[in-house]
């Protein structure tokens, strides 16, 4: 893509001032994580309230995240082929079943094996309709590589037969 000038979006997270800041890293030390977020551990950064600073509400988070990551690398084999075994899917819970009488009108985000998700018309179509969200962000990602164009129609073309199902 030869493109001369860059022009950043702005957005409601996303501010000048924040692009700035990014920009000035990448320029000063090379746009990393680490440089990122030493810039943003300075209280007067505009990037400081981006993270949590809470070491201990940051270290539950993470390990929240390593107990995902660690969910989702488990694998079964169904007919010679290796799948992911779990998904997570919005459960629907009735409230005498929320632990601690805690009422929702919401359901809850819950693993559930991969033969319980294909098995249930809901938490499939859950599934299909994230795949197609995560096709349709790759397409967005990649619309520069023109080579991908076809591949991007399909994607175009699947997700509107799933919108008119809804």
């Amino acid at each position: 893509m030869k493109t001369k000038k860059i022009q950043y979006k702005n957005t409601e997270k996303f501010t000048p001032e924040v692009i700035e800041e990014v920009l000035e890293v990448k320029e000063r030390f090379g746009l990393t994580a680490e440089s990122l977020l030493k810039k943003a551990s300075k209280k007067s950064s505009s990037l400081y309230d981006f993270f949590d600073w809470d070491n201990a509400s940051a270290g539950e988070k993470w390990r929240l995240g390593q107990a995902r990551n660690f969910i989702n690398e488990i694998k079964i084999i169904v007919e010679d082929k290796e799948l992911y075994a779990f998904e997570n899917v919005n459960v629907t819970i009735k409230d005498s079943e929320i632990p601690n009488n805690k009422k929702s009108k919401f359901g809850c985000r819950e693993y559930k094996t991969i033969i319980e998700v294909m098995d249930n018309e809901n938490y499939r179509n859950q599934l299909i309709y994230r795949a197609l969200a995560e096709a349709n962000y790759w397409k967005d990602r990649h619309l520069e590589l023109i080579e991908l164009s076809p591949i991007f129609d399909l994607i175009t073309i699947e997700k509107k037969k799933w919108q008119d199902k809804k």
